[in-house]
């Protein structure tokens, strides 16, 4: 596998956990699980951009 695959790779799977703390933050019930949620998604959207490069962490607006 090249490392650009790799980095792909990388930058698929953190998108995909973000994506699912998204979702699971839009079914909390706690405020602060939501937020925490977001942040932790936030959080891996932008390890994500460093990964993969800007057009690896778009986002869909929630």
């Amino acid at each position: 596998m090249s490392a650009d695959s790799q980095r792909e790779e990388k930058a698929r799977q953190l998108r995909q956990q973000a994506e699912e703390l998204e979702l699971r933050a839009q079914r909390a019930d706690d405020p602060e699980e939501h937020r925490r949620l977001i942040e932790e998604a936030v959080r891996i959207r932008a390890k994500c951009q460093e990964t993969g490069g800007p057009e690896s962490a778009t986002m869909d607006p929630m």
